[in-house]
Parts: C-alpha cells; structure tokens; sequence
C-alpha cells in the first residue's frame, strides 16, 4: 500500500541554479534583438554623415526679411514642426551675402483695389529668395536624403524652417556634398 503524504509534507518546487541561469539566458536574448533592431540601426543612421549643401527658395516675402536684422550668415535653422536642427545659413555663392532677391511681382494690389506699380524696395514690397544652408547628412539605403540620419528631404519639397527670428517655408532646389573651399 502506498502511504499519501499529508499536505504539510509535500515540498514546494524550489529554484535552484539552472532556473536562475535559463531567466538570464531568456532577458540576455530579448536585449540582444533590442539591440540588433533598435540601437544598430540608430548608430549605422548616424555613421557617415557629412557636411551637405541644400539649396533652397522662398518666395513672397517682405523684402525687409532677408535683412542683416532677420536673416544672417551663421544663423541656425531649426524645422518647425519638431525643432530638429536643419543647418546653418552660410553664403548663396562666393560673392554673395546671405539670400539673393528679385522682386516677386511688378505690381501691388492695394486695399482699395487700386493697382500700382512697385518700386522695388519700398514698404509693400514683395520679393523672391534664393539662399544655402550647410547640413549633416546622409544618403539612406532607399536613396532618399536624410538630415542628421533622421529627416527626409528631397529636392522640390516644401519645409517649415525657423530660425531665432523668422519663420519660412522652403522650397528644397538642390542637395549636393560640400565641397572644401
């Protein structure tokens, strides 16, 4: 006849060296996937970046905005929409300051419907821009470029921007690897 224990007598399951080492191999696992799919992809995104010019337009602004007061070389320029830092404005070409302008149109619509011909610069003018701006970057697998490894751009997208001063909206023209000068 075989004796049943009583309840008292019965032995708990009781944890011992293997379970501790098969919990540490099972967490050890579940970091190595977070590492392989989270931090190798943030630290290869960040891996060869370099100094990119993007070339931009903006169009209809005051002309009193690319002035020494609102737009300056050396100014940083930040998106809109998150803060993220785009670049730094440097100089349209060798020669030239920080935007070049062209009067946006030739004419002005006043309040009263009445139309005049604008005298470029005066209080109602209006002007186009074209400027540059130094960025780090790369070129993602899929061919698009990204700003700091992060933020798509392309050539013809319009971009919210924001420095210290002034708000804009951008028109991407070109993005090319800086060359030494």
């Amino acid at each position: 006849m075989k004796k049943n224990k009583a309840k008292a007598e019965r032995t708990s399951p009781r944890f011992g060296v293997l379970d501790a080492v098969i919990i540490l191999l099972i967490i050890v696992a579940v970091v190595g996937v977070y590492f392989r799919y989270n931090i190798i992809e943030f630290v290869s995104s960040m891996r060869n970046l370099e100094d990119y010019s993007v070339s931009y337009s903006v169009e209809n602004i005051r002309y009193t905005t690319p002035t020494p007061n609102f737009i300056n070389i050396g100014d940083e320029v930040y998106f809109a929409d998150d803060g993220e830092h785009f670049g730094t404005l440097t100089n349209v070409s060798e020669n030239a300051g920080v935007m070049n302008v062209t009067p946006a149109s030739e004419y002005f619509t006043k309040s009263n419907g009445e139309v005049v011909e604008i005298m470029y610069p005066d209080s109602q003018s209006r002007v186009d821009a074209v400027g540059r701006l130094i960025c780090t970057g790369n070129y993602s697998d899929e061919g698009g470029f990204l700003v700091n490894g992060k933020t798509f751009i392309a050539a013809g997208q319009y971009v919210a921007v924001r420095t210290e001063y002034v708000s804009l909206t951008i028109r991407i023209e070109e993005i090319s690897i800086l060359e030494e000068e």
